[in-house]
């Protein structure tokens, strides 16, 4: 077997590149629920090709970000309370199971590098102030780091598919410090190694940012 040719190396990278870039415009709003997708605009902003648009377009369809509409191409998904709620009961299952696999696969080294992450965030009065972007990668890399033993990489990838889809949420209800997410009985339960308080704390954490967002949405929805 031959190694993959400068071309296609290159290919792909721009490939994973649109596919980043896309995905981040979308969770983040910056292409807004229900907008159409028109592959013209879409080569220009992105400077590729129409068959590297249409495959990264393909794989936001799968991950639940855009809509296909057949011969009418693609549109950014629609956003509703009932597809948050749903997202919100699909994020509880798979996380409890993700972390009771966290904790049989825990080790010192991973305290460490928890207890690391716990120190760039604090208690939640130590970031009212934080600006929501920052609070939001701290947040995000203090519980990447808290699943990461998992050692499923379908769960982690199924986990990384919801989580985005309900992080759209809260870039388009403008709340980016949802509940203020207490992290401290995250970090307890995890260096105790009770699996079944981890599960819990992390179920009421996405509860309470759930009902949060829910509480900003208002009538800023667009269903499909």
């Amino acid at each position: 077997m031959h190694p993959p040719a400068a071309d296609e190396l290159i290919g792909r990278t721009l490939a994973s590149d649109v596919l980043h870039r896309l995905r981040a415009d979308i969770v983040e709003v910056r292409l807004p629920p229900g907008q159409r997708l028109r592959f013209e605009t879409l080569r220009t902003a992105y400077g590729v090709s129409f068959s590297t648009l249409r495959e990264a377009l393909a794989h936001l369809v799968q991950e639940g970000l855009v809509a296909a509409e057949g011969q009418r191409g693609f549109r950014v998904a629609g956003i509703s309370c009932g597809e948050y709620e749903d997202l919100i009961r699909a994020r509880i299952l798979i996380e409890r199971e993700v972390l009771r696999l966290a904790v049989q696969h825990a080790d010192p080294a991973w305290d460490d590098r928890l207890t690391a992450r716990f120190d760039t965030i604090g208690d939640s009065g130590d970031i009212r102030c934080m600006p929501g972007s920052e609070w939001l990668a701290r947040h995000r890399g203090f519980i990447d780091t808290l699943v990461a033993p998992c050692g499923s990489p379908t769960l982690l990838t199924m986990r990384a598919v919801l989580a985005r889809r309900a992080l759209r949420y809260g870039f388009w209800a403008g709340e980016m410090h949802p509940g203020l997410a207490p992290h401290r009985p995250l970090l307890e339960a995890a260096l105790a190694r009770d699996a079944a308080a981890l599960m819990d704390e992390r179920t009421a954490q996405i509860r309470r940012i759930g009902e949060d967002i829910l509480r900003h949405l208002g009538d800023h929805l667009i269903a499909g």
